[in-house]
């Protein structure tokens, strides 16, 4: 017995002495020291870009499908010739049929490797209901630019052309080709981005860096940072949707069997609910995250964030369980998003389906996903059918050249700012470019807090002015700096 106590005594002595480390650890971590920087960007400038951008958010151009009308593109296509003359003198340019774009801007040396910048013209619609400002007025109120887009990404659309226009006009060539890349269907995952990534094949075209939308600067982006957090996307996760239906010979209501369609559909949706079968797992990417923004937390977010090597598994066991975002960070995700049952009210349905959207994990990725999700339906009777679906993205080198060169530029244009990688939960076109480089990075230079992310596909979407002008800032500094 004496064995028995002996053992405990040591393994309280050995996690008394872990944490007492982890704890010294803390009180010896101290946020590295800065000033939030002023603008420095004179606001008669900052008025100027204001005005320009407005004239690109009142063209409407919410996204179009295959065959549909593209006059809306065609109309913001030209205000950008209007806003930006010297890049339309300059580069050449290619618009697909559908609306979308790819123009180069000729380097000194074409045989050095391009960048490739792209954000998308189209936005998602906006009914005028609840807006305090008409969502394609591009009103300058109070500092703000307003209207649907000027986040979601018109924003770095017009960032990126105005740096290259200034540039131009200033007689600058870069070292390398520059691309400019947009399309006319992203937020209905359309085709514009595979026909420019296929134009970029048939060309032998493989850029050194694709940068697009997917991160940004937040404020408060986890609890008690009292920095903002550049985060800067690394990796994509997967999307499938998968029909899953429930069969039976239907019947009338006025007398019920058991198990209907209904009920099995019913339990599997609580089964998962109460008993989560995804696995969650604390990725490099995540956990780097965790650690940069430790930093800046309070003292008991700082101890455990920041001391890894102790609660790693703590923290992976729990933020998936008190935590959205957590657990979309550490697993893959499922939604029920639709369900369909009888036609009639009094009749129970031969057939009845839900529409289940996963979000697959590198750690768990479309496959392995898809056969969790199988296992349980089939306890319930029921049937999987994939509507749709693809794997997470390949991971970004963080000690790549391409990386490191967009993180230094962080850090010049954005002194006050933390640094980190990002798991990227929803989906945009750059996962096409994996096809043409090894480097497709999703970063918006814009600052933002969680106000502002609510905005996005939300109403009284808006972005301040001095943040345009540090995006334009940021652009002009990546294309002079490019190697």
């Amino acid at each position: 017995m004496i064995y028995v106590w002996i053992s405990l005594f040591v393994i309280v002595g050995i996690l008394v002495l872990c944490l007492l480390i982890a704890v010294i650890r803390t009180l010896l971590v101290k946020d590295t020291p800065y000033v939030k920087p002023e603008a420095g960007i004179p606001l008669e400038l900052q008025n100027a870009y204001a005005k320009s951008f407005a004239e690109m958010i009142k063209v409407k151009t919410i996204s179009i499908h295959a065959g549909e009308d593209v006059s809306p593109f065609t109309k913001l296509q030209k205000v950008m010739s209007e806003q930006f003359p010297f890049v339309d003198k300059t580069v050449e340019k290619t618009v697909f049929k559908g609306g979308s774009l790819i123009y180069r801007w000729p380097g000194k040396d074409p045989k050095k490797r391009p960048y490739l910048y792209m954000a998308h013209q189209d936005v998602v619609p906006a009914p005028a209901e609840g807006w305090k400002r008409d969502p394609f007025s591009g009103d300058i109120v109070d500092g703000e630019i307003w209207g649907r887009g000027t986040f979601d990404t018109k924003c770095t659309l017009f960032a990126f052309f105005k740096a290259a226009d200034e540039l131009i006009q200033e007689g600058f060539v870069p070292e390398t080709d520059i691309y400019f890349a947009s399309s006319s269907d992203e937020e209905i995952a359309g085709g514009g981005a595979p026909e420019t990534v296929a134009w970029l094949q048939k060309r032998g075209i493989n850029p050194a860096l694709v940068l697009d939308e997917g991160g940004a600067i937040v404020e408060g982006v986890l609890p008690t940072v009292k920095r903002p957090m550049a985060l800067v996307g690394i990796i994509e996760k997967g999307y499938i949707d998968v029909k899953v239906k429930a069969i039976s010979h239907g019947g009338h209501s006025s007398t019920p069997p058991a198990n209907t369609p209904l009920v099995r559909l019913a339990r599997f949706v609580v089964d998962i609910d109460k008993h989560y079968p995804m696995k969650a797992k604390m990725i490099p990417a995540v956990e780097d995250m965790f650690v940069a923004a430790s930093k800046s937390m309070s003292f008991v977010y700082r101890l455990l964030f920041g001391n890894m090597w102790l609660f790693r598994g703590l923290l992976t066991w729990l933020l998936p369980r008190i935590n959205s975002y957590g657990r979309a960070l550490l697993s893959t995700t499922i939604a029920f998003t639709q369900a369909k049952g009888s036609d009639a009210a009094n009749v129970i349905p031969s057939e009845a389906h839900l529409i289940v959207n996963l979000r697959p994990h590198p750690i768990q990725d479309m496959e392995e996903s898809l056969a969790v999700l199988k296992k349980v339906a089939k306890k319930y009777d029921l049937e999987c059918e994939v509507i749709m679906g693809r794997g997470c993205t390949p991971t970004v080198n963080t000690k790549s050249s391409a990386y490191q060169f967009l993180m230094n530029a962080i850090q010049v244009n954005y002194p006050d700012v933390l640094l980190s990688p990002y798991v990227i939960v929803g989906g945009t076109d750059a996962r096409h470019y994996t096809a043409v480089t090894d480097a497709a990075i999703r970063f918006s230079p814009v600052r933002v807090n969680n106000a502002d992310l609510k905005k996005m596909h939300g109403i009284n979407e808006s972005i301040k002015i001095e943040t345009l002008a540090e995006a334009v800032r940021f652009y002009r500094y990546l294309m002079k700096e490019a190697k």
